[in-house]
């Protein structure tokens, strides 16, 4: 009789256990229970394990109130630590209600897992409480309710309102600025590109009288046995109005001395010119300038 009773408790247990054995050959009374790891004594007999619970939220939001790797979601526990998780879904309700102006609050607000293993039947059970909070597919299914603190929201909305009010600002004073170094760049742009054509118009109304300067100038140095060495001439235009007119002052670097190997840096001056853009004229400016054109 007492070998009959035995037979029938140890049917019971493991009619239990619906779940296959998993990769670490322990039963579970739960699909969603999952034990990754074990730790045996000498005898083979199981002493402590990892337990993990393979469960997922509805709605999905409600996992952002609970830590996954404390809860033994996303990681798995031993047993040994801790046989007792408990999910507390409204823990941050307060402060989520003081902060951002909403908050829902779940029901149930808590559920707990006690987990608890037999060496008898090898099975790792598993007991929730409510109960029922947990279907066989591992699905949470919590019901919830939103509340609102009115002051709080107005406090966020006129952040906001004042936020975007400095964005604005912001925005626009950074087009702004944008738009003055677009200008100043342009600025540039036709500043140097009306300097150009009025250094081009000096070189092709005068460039022949400067280059005949420079070569009567070689002539001189040569008939008294010295040394002229002349460089590209540098012509720098500043704007006399706004219809126009430029000065172009005219000015070439050359080296001279009695021999080559004792030759000096000098600087001789080609003259100012006025340019006149929009009548296409060159005019001598200044001394040199009249000299050599003959003026």
């Amino acid at each position: 009789m007492k070998k009959i009773l035995c037979g029938a408790i140890l049917t019971l247990l493991l009619g239990a256990c619906y779940t296959p054995l998993n990769n670490s050959g322990v039963a579970t009374t739960k699909p969603w229970l999952e034990i990754p790891a074990k730790k045996l004594d000498y005898d083979g007999k199981q002493y402590d394990s990892c337990y993990q619970f393979n469960i997922r939220f509805w709605p999905p939001e409600a996992a952002e109130q609970i830590n996954l790797a404390q809860a033994c979601i996303s990681d798995c526990c031993w047993r040994s630590d801790k046989d007792e998780v408990t999910l507390d879904f409204n823990k941050n309700f307060d402060a989520d209600l003081a902060f951002y102006g909403r908050a829902r609050k779940y029901s149930p607000g808590k559920i707990t897992f006690k987990v608890s293993h037999s060496n008898l039947v090898n099975t790792t059970k598993v007991a929730v409480s409510p109960k029922g909070a947990v279907n066989n597919k591992g699905l949470v299914k919590l019901s919830y309710k939103e509340y609102e603190n009115p002051a709080r929201l107005a406090q966020i909305e006129a952040a906001s309102r004042q936020l975007q009010t400095r964005r604005n600002a912001y925005l626009a004073e950074q087009q702004q600025r944008q738009a003055a170094a677009e200008r100043a760049k342009q600025a540039a742009r036709q500043k140097a590109a009306q300097e150009g054509a009025a250094r081009a118009l000096l070189l092709r109304r005068a460039g022949t009288q400067i280059d005949a300067y420079f070569y009567q100038m070689n002539k001189t140095y040569k008939k008294q046995g010295a040394i002229f060495l002349l460089s590209e001439r540098i012509l720098l235009a500043d704007p006399l109005n706004t219809q126009g007119d430029y000065s172009v002052t005219c000015h070439a670097q050359a080296r001279t001395g009695v021999d080559i190997k004792n030759l000096k840096a000098s600087t001789f001056s080609c003259g100012t010119w006025r340019v006149s853009l929009e009548d296409g004229t060159v005019q001598a400016y200044d001394k040199k300038a009249r000299q050599i054109i003959g003026e």
